[in-house]
């Protein structure tokens, strides 16, 4: 005898487990982006190169790497001394531009989350 209704759960919950892991990547790809924006409208311009250098990259499902292959993106990010003739005569502050951007889009990460995740369940 079966229950009423279980083969419907069955189905649904069989479609979840082949859904989650889609909607999941494209959610975090879509967040990635998000903060390649923000960090983007953080970054200072000189010449432009460290602002266009803002990449992507996915690395299975559940994870996106933002990153920037600029040379001197980390001496921007967090700071750097200046020398001259071997003696440090000051310090530039970081601009934590990726940090800042990170933290934006942290602030709507979870509720965003929680919208995909009602949506796939329902």
């Amino acid at each position: 005898m079966a229950i009423d209704g279980m083969d419907d759960w069955i189905k649904k919950l069989e479609k979840m487990r082949e859904d989650f892991p889609k909607q999941t990547e494209t959610f975090l790809r879509k967040k990635a982006n998000e903060v390649i924006r923000e960090t983007k409208r953080l970054t200072p311009v000189d010449t432009g190169t460290l602002r266009n250098a803002w990449q992507r990259e996915n690395n299975g499902k559940f994870k996106q790497v933002v990153f920037n292959v600029t040379a001197y993106a980390h001496h921007v990010e967090w700071g750097h001394r200046i020398v001259r003739g071997k003696k440090t005569v000051g310090f530039v502050k970081g601009r934590y531009m990726l940090h800042k951007g990170i933290n934006r889009v942290k602030a709507t990460f979870y509720k965003d989350l929680e919208i995909v995740y009602k949506n796939l369940i329902k």
